[in-house]
């Protein structure tokens, strides 16, 4: 048998998602699809997408997505092989007191797909940002898939970012061009500040110094 020729560039896009809470790059020549999965039964008082410049309202007549973003695929014969990005709106925010907690629920996330085996684990926080990098293998519908994936817990976003071969040879094959996509995954400023701990605990001296307004 030939050995199969490393895949190459031909161009790079930049998509940013609607909301603006992230942007990331990628083959131009990879398909894309969207992700949209159902939608929270409540989401409690109107209240504006914390990011930067958006217009959009979560209402309980127009509720986010409990998991939305989008895909790129390299293959289109291959669709568990794939590149994506998907954000979870949370019910409050997230702090680094939340770790522990957070990442006991990653480990039984993964627990339960079947015949997982983690091959690397690296668990970062940044301040009240809450990095959690997994390398696996599982088994799914007979087959053994492989998934690089990033949980980041952001402020009132869960993010997940998953690299995912339908098969370890062909998530060994395809990497380095998705590995280019995590290292250009970046957040907007305005998420950067909210997850600053340093400025939550200004906005909350200064709210706690405010006394009733005038009348």
């Amino acid at each position: 048998m030939t050995q199969r020729e490393t895949p190459k560039f031909t161009g790079i896009n930049t998509y940013r998602d609607p909301l603006g809470r992230y942007s990331i790059r990628y083959p131009s020549d990879w398909g894309t699809f969207e992700i949209r999965e159902g939608v929270p039964a409540r989401r409690g008082k109107q209240r504006k997408a914390r990011i930067a410049n958006s217009k959009r309202l979560a209402t309980e007549e127009n509720p986010l997505p409990v998991r939305e973003g989008i895909g790129f695929s390299p293959d289109p014969q291959d669709a568990q092989t794939a590149l994506t990005i998907w954000v979870s709106p949370l019910g409050d925010s997230v702090v680094a007191e939340d770790f522990a907690e957070l990442k006991e629920g990653v480990d039984a996330g993964l627990q339960a797909l079947e015949d997982c085996r983690v091959e690397s684990a690296d668990d970062g926080i940044l301040s009240n940002l809450l990095k959690f990098e997994r390398i696996y293998t599982f088994r799914e519908g007979g087959e053994t898939r492989k998934r690089k994936q990033w949980l980041l817990y952001v402020d009132t976003w869960l993010m997940c970012l998953t690299w995912q071969g339908s098969r370890p040879e062909t998530y060994a094959y395809w990497l380095a061009m998705a590995n280019h996509s995590f290292l250009t995954f970046e957040l907007p400023h305005a998420l950067w500040f909210a997850t600053d701990r340093d400025l939550a605990a200004v906005r909350t001296e200064a709210a706690s110094t405010e006394g009733p307004s005038a009348t």
